[in-house]
């Protein structure tokens, strides 16, 4: 039996309409069968804007993680437009995630320096850096995004003494 591509996401949204998205683990076990577009459609149904929102320990957030990366990306991006406000937060973020940042790392790591350019773009020249991640895995960053990474260091590079 051919099932159309919207399935689970339909299923999702039905059975959400009545139970809440973690009741039962439904978004765990439905989510790895949507599409990018169709997960983020239904995070919004869920009013689930920032990752800081989705609790680190379920089988959602491992489900995304496995499946999704690219859905945790947008959602980072969110929490660092959240904490733009707060200097010390934003600078903090990906040190602060720094197990997670590892994971996406490895499975989307060009995703994940375009993400970090434009968040070093948005510090203040003076305090523009290389996260931790970066710094620990570069060769590993320039064989899969080497124009990526030419970029960021360039940025970094051009704001540092000497």
């Amino acid at each position: 039996m051919k099932k159309s591509s919207s399935f689970f996401y339909d299923l999702a949204c039905h059975l959400t309409e009545s139970n809440d998205h973690h009741q039962y683990n439904i978004d765990a076990h439905l989510v790895p069968f949507c599409s990018k577009d169709q997960i983020l459609d239904l995070l919004s149904r869920w009013s689930i804007k920032r990752i800081e929102q989705i609790d680190s320990s379920s089988a959602f957030y491992s489900k995304l993680l496995r499946y999704q990366p690219l859905v945790l990306i947008d959602l980072i991006k969110n929490d660092l437009n959240e904490k733009k406000t707060n200097k010390e937060k934003f600078q903090n973020y990906f040190r602060d995630n720094d197990k997670l940042i590892q994971v996406i790392a490895n499975k989307e790591a060009k995703e994940l320096i375009r993400l970090i350019i434009q968040y070093v773009n948005q510090l203040e020249k003076h305090q523009r850096f290389l996260p931790t991640i970066i710094q620990s895995k570069q060769k590993d960053f320039f064989k899969k995004a080497p124009s990526e990474m030419i970029e960021l260091i360039t940025i970094v590079a051009s704001n540092q003494p000497g």
